[in-house]
């Protein structure tokens, strides 16, 4: 017969009570205020089992499914980086109220707010601050860039930065879905555009991920943003997937690891 350990058996108990435990998740919501409108915000956050105050990096979801689930997706570089995770839809996405505006200046107050409430909690290190937007997220993301000078480095995933050449020449689906969020005026497509917002100097990190075969979002908005940024002194790094469409999947997650590895260590402290 099969060797099977006892129900009970001590051996089988230790291995239990010594197995890994997935890390805690903890609920991270708020509300933020724009004028006259309130929306409530989604979010959650992994904390590293390490101690101190910790780099952190804030991940904005703005495509399918909600900040649970990005957090669940990402949380493990909480263990594997040694750095906080927290992950926030931006209103219009997730359970996060909107309606979204085609990522209007809610989603960056959304942003923005977080950060605050993430640079003041004890376990996180003010100075070493990171900003992960995917799909509409890196939109959000990318206008925060240019206007808080906060995250020390940025990843931009799957995003449109060119809002006025991005219109004439998108797929009718996608005319479609932006004429249900905001009429496409020229004012508001530039207010929207990451390139047209663009500080004249940046001095951060930033990664740009993007599919090749992308047909919601050409690569050459990516591109043309690479080219934007270095003219501004930020330090670019690009990753460009051959065969992948706008969902990069588990593909973005090597890449942007070891962009936060390398972007979030301590500054060295300069010789007296």
């Amino acid at each position: 017969p099969a060797c099977r350990a006892k129900p009970h058996s001590p051996t089988a108990a230790a291995t239990t009570a010594n197995a890994p435990r997935p890390p805690a998740i903890e609920q991270f919501n708020f509300e933020i205020a724009l004028g006259p409108n309130h929306y409530q915000i989604e979010g959650y956050v992994v904390r590293s089992p390490e101690p101190g105050r910790l780099p952190v990096v804030l991940v904005l979801n703005g495509g399918e499914g909600d900040a649970h689930q990005c957090v669940v997706k990402n949380g493990d570089l909480a263990k594997i980086l040694g750095i906080q995770v927290a992950c926030i839809s931006i209103p219009g996405y997730g359970k996060s109220s909107g309606p979204s505006r085609l990522v209007g200046p809610q989603a960056v107050e959304a942003a923005r707010r977080a950060l605050d409430l993430l640079a003041q909690r004890s376990d996180v290190d003010p100075n070493r601050m990171a900003v992960w937007g995917v799909d509409d997220g890196a939109i959000a993301a990318g206008l925060l860039m240019d206007y808080d000078k906060r995250p020390r480095s940025l990843i931009l995933q799957s995003g449109a930065y060119d809002m006025v050449k991005l219109w004439p020449e998108v797929a009718f689906g996608t005319k479609l879905h932006m004429l249900r969020e905001v009429w496409p005026s020229k004012r508001v497509l530039k207010e929207r555009s990451v390139i047209e917002n663009l500080p004249r100097t940046l001095d951060c990190s930033v990664l740009i991920m993007h599919g090749e075969q992308d047909k919601r979002t050409p690569v050459r908005q990516a591109i043309k943003l690479a080219t934007e940024l270095r003219a501004r002194g930020a330090h670019v790094s690009t990753a460009y997937f051959p065969t992948a469409t706008h969902d990069l999947g588990k593909q973005a997650k090597l890449p942007a690891a070891n962009f936060l590895r390398d972007t979030l260590e301590p500054q060295p402290t300069p010789a007296s």
